[in-house]
């Protein structure tokens, strides 16, 4: 992923019109933004994170720092380098800089991670207090704040008042005017909500405290929306909010089968109306973009939420046909294929959609949100959960 987003689009390939290491010189591109930068550490951050807890398990935490630290850097000196290459790219140091950094955060993070989410750490005995055993229990905190993070995308701060008044305009527009809430929207936050909330249920070891602190939390992530550059709180998450909370209560007295049905019927139920719903546009899309990413790299930062939104439902629904059925190679296969096809179905109906952009990124992120909580199931080195600890 990071070497499809450092060379795209792979066009315009020609030799270096200047020096091949002239990019290296210690000067601040002709253009460049804040937006940049922290695209260029947020993108490695994962990369250096992953790969100090693989090298750790071959060695001390000191190697694996230095060699996690050495790759990232390694990684990105290539593709900067490579850069030189293309016209519509360009290669600086201070990308360079950028990226070694944010290999370096990455790596410290999993240093923190591993002392601190062992069983005498801070996060090990949280974990043992207010989490269930297991990796189920772990996925579905990971599915919880995969959400948040997709509704603070872009994750720039800002307490500009002109730009809080502008986050806060949904709400006194529509109540001006009902007719602006949009009841799709709010079926949507509905849908997904009630989801998220069992999923926090079967997750946390106070069944009963779970679903009070889970709308809390996320009453409290939407509208920390009003702090974050660009983002919006409006009447239809407040609604889908409400409506969940009733949902929920009903929901929370089923059995835990019935409840993983539900959640599984949620999740489904609330991404076909997304997908079905209108664009607020006249024009039909020109076409299906077969490009993978295309629209996430134009806006970067904005494109970090649109990946985690199209990521999460599906772990989502991963999760709770791993809680009934494990995590069968059989199932993994033949669910991947199915949502594969469903998200693609959806995305081709949005063609003849006024204002909605059909294109196969989202299929993709599907596919990716229902694999990884087999994959991260199977390979877990957490013992798996008994029948007693499934059945609360």
């Amino acid at each position: 992923m990071l070497a499809y987003a450092s060379l795209y689009p792979f066009q315009g390939w020609r030799l270096p019109e200047q020096e091949l290491l002239g990019w290296l010189a210690l000067k601040m591109p002709a253009h460049s933004s804040k937006s940049d930068l922290l695209v260029n550490v947020i993108a490695y951050v994962p990369f250096g994170f992953l790969l100090l807890r693989l090298c750790r398990e071959r060695g001390g935490s000191a190697p694996a720092f230095l060699l996690a630290a050495f790759a990232g850097t390694a990684l990105s000196f290539a593709m900067e380098l490579t850069q030189t290459c293309l016209p519509n790219r360009n290669a600086s140091s201070l990308d360079l800089l950028t990226n070694s950094f944010g290999t370096v955060s990455g790596a410290l993070l999993a240093l923190f991670w591993q002392g601190s989410a062992s069983s005498g750490g801070s996060l090990g005995r949280w974990r043992e207090s207010r989490m269930l055993p297991g990796p189920l229990a772990e996925i579905g905190i990971l599915v919880v704040l995969c959400w948040a993070l997709s509704q603070l995308a872009p994750f720039v701060p800002s307490l500009d008042l002109g730009g809080i008044r502008n986050a806060l305009k949904p709400l006194w527009y529509t109540a001006h005017d009902l007719s602006l809430f949009r009841v799709p929207d709010a079926f949507t936050y509905c849908c997904y909500l009630s989801a998220l909330g069992l999923v926090a249920k079967a997750s946390l070891r106070q069944s009963s405290l779970a679903l009070p602190f889970f709308l809390i939390f996320a009453g409290a992530v939407l509208c920390a929306k009003i702090f974050v550059l660009g983002r919006q709180i409006s009447t239809e998450a407040l609604g889908g909010l409400l409506a969940a909370a009733v949902l929920l209560a009903f929901l929370s007295g089923l059995s835990r089968e019935l409840r993983c049905y539900g959640g599984v019927i949620l999740v489904l139920a609330g991404f076909a109306t997304y997908e079905l719903k209108g664009g607020g546009g006249a024009v039909r899309p020109v076409g299906f973009n077969w490009v993978p990413f295309r629209g996430q790299l134009v806006r970067e930062l904005n494109g970090f939420g649109t990946i985690l939104e199209g990521i999460w439902p599906f772990a989502a629904l991963s999760l709770f046909l791993l809680s009934r059925v494990g995590a069968r190679r059989g199932v993994a296969l033949t669910g991947g294929i199915i949502t594969l096809l469903f998200v693609f179905l959806l995305e081709w109906r949005q063609l003849a959609i006024p204002g909605r952009t059909a294109e196969i990124t989202q299929a993709l992120l599907a596919l990716t949100g229902w694999l990884a909580p087999f994959f991260y199931f199977r390979y877990s080195q957490h013992p798996p959960l008994s029948a007693d600890t499934c059945e609360k």
